[in-house]
Order: C-alpha cells, then structure tokens, then sequence
C-alpha cells in the first residue's frame, strides 16, 4: 500500500511527452467531472434544496456565496502548498474530500429530523466541502497551467471549458428532467437524493483524474514561504496590485447579485427544472460555441481584450434582467440566456488567466492565492450588501411592469461589471 501510494502520488520520474499528454487528457475529463458537480450543487438545484430545507430568499442567497467567502482558505493553504515540492496527494485527497462532502449534504434529511438543525447541518457541510476545494485552488490550477505550453494554453483552456460544459447541459438536463418527475410525484426528496448518486459516481472519476495525471518536477524553493510573506508580497508589487483591485472590483461586481439569479427562477419566475436546465443548455451551448473563439482571439490578441470585452457583454445581460418578468421571460430569458453564456465563455478562461499572466513567475501561486483570497472576501461581503439590500428595496410596478428589488440588483450588478470592463481598458492596460 505504501509503495502504491508512493508511486502513485509521490514519484520523482522525469516527465515524457506522452506522460505531459495524457495528463492534459485526464484534467480535461476532471474539469468534465468537476464541473458536473459544480452544476449539481450550485445555481437552481442549491437553491431548490435549500427551499426545500426553509431557508428564504436571503438566506438562499447568502448560502451559495459561501464558496466565495471560503477564497480566504487561499491566504493559509498557499504558504503549505508553496513549501510543498510534491502537492499531487494533497490536491487529489482534498478534492475527494471536496466532492464527498458535497454528496453528503443530498443525505442530510436522512439523518437529521428537526428542520432548524437539517438546514445548519447543509450550510455546515456546505462550507466544509468548499472549504477543501479552495484550499486546493490555486494549487491545481497551477498544476494544469504547467502540463500546457504557454502558445497552447487560450486554445487548450477553451477546448477544456468546452467539453466540460457539453457533459454538464447532458447531466443537468438529465437530473432536472428527473428532479421535475419526482417533484410532481410529491417526493422531490428522493430526486435529490437520486442527485446525491450522481455527484457520487462523478466524485471518484474525478479522483482518478488527479491520481493518474502526472505532476511535472518542481525545484526546491532556497526560501521557505512564511505567511505575513503571503499578506505582503503581493501588495508590494505595484503591477500586481491593480490585478488585486481588478478582482476586487469583480467580485464587488459580480457577487452582489450572482446567488439571486437562480434564486429569482425558482421563486420569482417559479421556473420548473426541466426549464431552467433547458435555459442552461441554451447558455451551455452558446460558452462551448464562444469559448473557442475567444481562446483564439486571446492568443491572437491578448487575455486582457477578451477580459474587457465579454465583462462588457455579461454588465448588459444583468442590466436587461431588469426587464425579466413572468410575462417577458419566455421570450428574454433564452436570449439573455444564450448572450450570457457567450459573455461567460470568455470570463472564464481570460480570469483565471489575466493573474498568472502578471505573477512573478517564481511566486505564482503564492500571489495568485492571495489574490484569490482578498477577492473571495469582497465578493462575500458584496453578496452580504445583496442580501441586506434585497430587504429594503422596493417592490411592486414600474411603468406598468412588475418589479422586485432582486431586479434592481441585477442593474446594480451590471453597471458595477461595466465599471470592471472599463478599469481593464483603462487601467490593467498600463500594466
């Protein structure tokens, strides 16, 4: 067992061309896995669940920015990752224990009765699980960056993010088709339970994705990472400061309405899951269609055009949520849908990219964990001012419209990224 173990996840063997291949093919089947169950446990599906425990609209939205507030594990987890040569087992064993963890919280009510308590032991566990996955992060998004040469690397991320969300419309259209069957059956229960399985069997592929890629060799640091260098370094470094400020600004942006989208499906528009799953195949299709595009276009370019421009595209569809009522949402909500996965499909590789992009090359990951860290504070705290003035916004008819305050965050949130957009033209450009 001990020589497994060692082989598997410790093993100093210098890195062939096929051995670099192979694992580029198994961290695209992982981000398939991960993103499988990221779909499973966020967005429509959370928040259902979370309905069904009790909580209200507030607390719904509160509960799925936890996975943003838990960015701060990166400030800790980067100076143990830092001072790790081989990172391999803790990456692969924290993920599992990620994932577990999330299966968990679909079997809660099999053991716990009282509804007060069966809902603080979901939030509970919900937190633990992403408190494992951020803690590997940066660690693994480090990893990958690694296995790719960098000319590659727009087109590579871009084909990743493609096959991921062609697997996660397949599985979430399949479950929310499933959960609408047993909701109308009376046993919405079981078909969370039943989402429960799924995460489960996408849990331990994803596992052995991380146990079966290989981990190219790193030097020895000659200085060891302590944490008061994790706080200061990177506030030091005058470039790397505005990405700070970018990623701030973001998630000030993004976080102060995201968690109330879906939570506005379920009970503003009370949207059914076979609906919003086909909404997500409409958004899905149209990220695997841009995401290629816009992976070219940042090689060709540059991370920080294709930055600029889709946070530019996503600021309009929050702002034309404003318009989303029962009445106007069959006819906005496939369009908006399809701009927003368009919007997406560029955010999601220039982000995680634009970082490392202007890290010390040496300091990578400990840079880009603190970044991550103080972006991941902001962003919870602009989820808490969601929340808070979600209470005293107003509601009722506008110019003959019904609307909520959720409506009015989504404007607030769309002005905010239209903000960011212009910060990276004007700003992040001088870098």
């Amino acid at each position: 067992m001990r020589t497994f173990i060692s082989d598997t996840y410790y093993s100093r063997q210098p890195m062939n061309e096929a051995d670099f291949k192979r694992s580029r093919s198994l961290f695209v089947l992982e981000g398939s896995m991960a993103n499988g169950v990221l779909a499973l446990t966020s967005g429509a599906f959370l928040s259902g669940y979370a309905s069904m425990m009790g909580a209200d609209d507030s607390l719904n939205g509160i509960i799925g920015a936890i996975p943003t507030l838990l960015c701060v594990v990166q400030l800790f987890s980067t100076v143990v990752l830092e001072n790790l040569r081989e990172k391999k087992f803790i990456i692969a064993f924290l993920a599992l224990m990620h994932r577990l963890l999330l299966t968990l919280i679909f079997f809660v009510p099999l053991f716990v009765r009282e509804p007060a308590f069966r809902l603080a032991a979901v939030v509970g566990i919900f937190a633990a699980a992403h408190g494992c996955g951020a803690f590997i992060g940066t660690g693994a998004g480090n990893w990958l960056r690694k296995l790719v040469p960098g000319r590659e690397l727009g087109s590579y991320l871009g084909k990743r993010d493609a096959k991921a969300l062609a697997f996660t419309t397949i599985v979430s259209l399949s479950m929310g088709k499933l959960l609408d069957w047993f909701r109308y059956q009376n046993a919405e229960q079981a078909g969370f339970l039943t989402i429960g399985l799924a995460v489960l069997a996408m849990t331990f592929v994803n596992f052995y994705c991380f146990s079966s890629a290989k981990e190219p060799i790193q030097e020895e640091y000659k200085e060891r990472t302590r944490l008061k260098h994790v706080f200061t370094e990177p506030l030091k470094n005058k470039g790397f400061r505005k990405i700070i400020g970018f990623y701030g600004f973001w998630n000030l942006g993004l976080q102060i309405a995201a968690p109330f989208f879906s939570v506005y499906m379920v009970t503003g528009l009370n949207l059914d899951y076979t609906y919003m799953t086909f909404l997500g195949l409409i958004a899905s299709l149209s990220r695997v269609f841009a995401s290629g595009i816009w992976g070219r276009l940042a090689d060709r370019k540059s991370w920080l055009w294709v930055t600029k421009t889709s946070m530019l595209l996503l600021g309009c569809v929050h702002i034309s949520w404003f318009f989303m009522t029962k009445e106007t949402c069959l006819v906005l909500q496939p369009i908006l849908q399809s701009l927003s996965g368009i919007a997406w499909g560029g955010i999601a590789i220039s982000v995680f990219n634009v970082q490392y992009q202007y890290a010390p090359d040496n300091k990578q990951m400990l840079f880009v964990g603190a970044n991550s860290a103080y972006a991941g504070m902001i962003g919870f705290a602009s989820s808490l001012l969601g929340a808070a003035l979600l209470t005293i916004l107003p509601a009722g008819n506008l110019l003959g419209m019904a609307v909520s305050g959720m409506q009015f965050l989504f404007v607030l949130s769309g002005g905010l990224i239209i903000g960011c957009s212009c910060y990276v033209h004007f700003v992040l450009k001088k870098i």
